[in-house]
C-alpha cells in the first residue's frame, strides 16, 4: 500500500484511492484537503482491512489548487460508485441514509436524490449513530455495512458542496454492537403538514413497487423481490414517514424501530415449458413471459419485468397470473376467477377472463401467440 492511499470502510468492503501525482508534484496540503473528509471511514487497522476484505481500486488524479474544491467533492461520488460496482450482486444495496440505535438496530431512510436524506441523516444522527447518508448495504441474513461517508453539504456560494467528516458536524459514532436491519422507511417531505409528522404502514407490495427504483443494480440480485421480503419478515412491514422539518424525525425513530407485523407473502412465478391458456375470443395463446422476479400478497401481485420494470396487479390480475403460472389453461383461468369472484355482472366469464389476458400481455408479462401463427 502506498503511503498517499486513501482507505475507504465501504459496504462491507475498502475503496482504496490511488493517488495519481503526473503532471502534479505532492503537496501536503492538497492531500490532506483530500484526506480528511474521509477521516471516520478508515479502517483502524489498514493492513488488516486490504488482507481481510475485497478491495476496490479506484485511480484518481491529484488535483492542482484550482481543481482541488472539485476533486474533492467528486471523489465523493466516484467513491460510492467504486463501492456500488464492487458489491453488486452480494448486497441489497438501498439509495438511503442509515442510523442506528446503542443496540445495532439500522433504520434506512429510503428516498430518490433531493428527498432531504443528507439533512435527516446530518439531523438524526445527532441522536443516533451515524451509518450513511448515501447507500445502505444489507446482507440477506439482516446484517448492514456501514458507509460513514463525508456529508455533502451546500454552501452559498460555492460552486461545489463541501464534504465534511460526519464527527465534525457532531454525528455520532457506530454502536459497539453488529450492526443489523430495524426497519425500511421511505421518505416523503412536505412544506407544511398542519397536524405534524405522521407514520403510516404501507402494504407489502406497493412498498416494494417505491422502493425499486432506488435499488443498485437491481437486476444482479438473484429473486429481488423475494430478497427484500424475507428482510421485511425481519425487521417489520415499511412505513412511510411524512414530515415537514428533519427535526421532527429523531423523537419518530422509537415508533419507527418498533417493529410492525409484515404480510405474509408468497413467490409466484412461471413453471417451465408452461402450455399457457388459449382464448377463443382473443384468437390468442398467452404464456408467462420470463420474468425477474414475482410475489403475491394482500389481494396484490408485484412483478418486476426483464425491463426491470415493476408492474402491480390488483383485482382479478393476481388469480390469473397464479393460475397461469401454475400451468393452468383457460377453463381453469376461469374456474379459480369464478370460485374467488364469481360472475361477472356485465360480461361473461370468458369475455372477462380474456380481457385480463390481453391488458396483462399488453403490459409485456405475457406472451402472445396468434391462432395465424400456429
Amino acid at each position: 500500500m502506498q503511503s498517499n492511499d486513501i482507505l475507504v470502510n465501504a459496504l462491507g468492503g475498502v475503496v482504496r484511492v490511488r493517488l495519481d501525482f503526473a503532471g502534479h508534484s505532492l503537496d501536503e496540503t492538497r492531500l490532506r484537503a483530500l484526506q480528511d473528509p474521509w477521516m471516520d471511514a478508515r479502517p483502524l487497522d489498514q493492513d488488516a482491512a486490504t488482507r481481510d476484505l475485497d478491495v476496490f481500486e479506484l485511480s484518481w488524479p491529484f488535483p492542482d489548487e484550482e481543481s482541488l474544491q472539485r476533486s474533492i467533492a467528486d471523489l465523493s461520488t466516484h467513491a460510492t460508485l467504486a463501492a456500488i460496482e464492487g458489491r453488486r450482486g452480494q448486497l441489497l444495496m438501498l439509495h438511503a441514509a442509515g442510523i442506528a440505535d446503542d443496540t445495532g438496530k439500522v433504520l434506512a431512510f429510503i428516498g430518490p436524490s433531493g428527498r432531504g436524506k443528507t439533512t435527516l441523516a446530518r439531523t438524526v444522527g445527532q441522536h443516533y449513530s451515524y451509518v450513511t447518508d448515501e447507500t445502505v448495504g444489507i446482507e440477506p441474513d439482516g446484517t448492514v455495512h456501514s458507509y460513514r461517508k463525508p456529508l455533502s453539504i451546500i454552501r452559498e456560494g460555492a460552486d461545489h458542496k463541501e464534504q465534511v467528516a460526519p464527527s465534525l458536524l457532531g454525528l455520532k459514532e457506530l454502536p459497539d454492537a453488529e450492526l443489523r436491519l430495524g426497519g425500511l422507511v421511505l421518505v416523503s417531505r412536505l412544506p407544511e403538514l398542519p397536524e405534524g409528522p405522521e407514520i403510516s404502514r404501507l402494504e407489502l407490495c406497493e412498498a416494494l413497487a417505491a422502493i425499486v427504483p432506488e435499488v443498485s443494480y437491481l437486476a444482479d440480485l438473484d429473486q429481488p423481490l423475494q430478497t427484500m421480503a424475507r428482510l421485511v419478515d425481519r425487521c417489520g412491514a415499511i412505513r412511510q414517514v411524512t414530515y415537514s422539518e428533519a427535526a421532527d424525525v429523531p423523537d419518530l425513530v422509537p415508533r419507527l424501530l418498533a417493529a410492525a407485523e409484515p404480510d405474509p407473502w408468497e413467490a409466484v412465478l412461471p413453471e417451465p415449458d408452461s402450455a399457457g391458456a388459449h382464448s377463443a375470443l382473443n384468437g390468442e395463446r398467452y404464456v408467462p413471459a420470463r420474468v425477474l422476479d414475482a410475489v403475491e400478497s394482500a389481494g396484490q401481485t408485484a412483478i418486476i419485468d426483464s425491463s426491470r420494470v415493476v408492474h402491480i396487479l390488483d383485482g382479478v390480475g393476481p388469480v390469473i397470473w397464479r393460475s397461469l403460472c401454475a400451468g393452468r389453461d383457460f377453463d381453469g383461468l376461469a374456474r379459480d376467477v369464478e370460485a374467488q369472484f364469481g360472475v361477472p355482472p356485465e360480461r361473461s366469464l370468458e369475455e372477462a377472463v380474456s380481457m385480463v389476458l390481453r391488458a396483462l400481455a399488453d403490459a409485456g408479462l405475457l406472451q402472445r401467440f396468434p391462432d395465424s401463427a400456429a
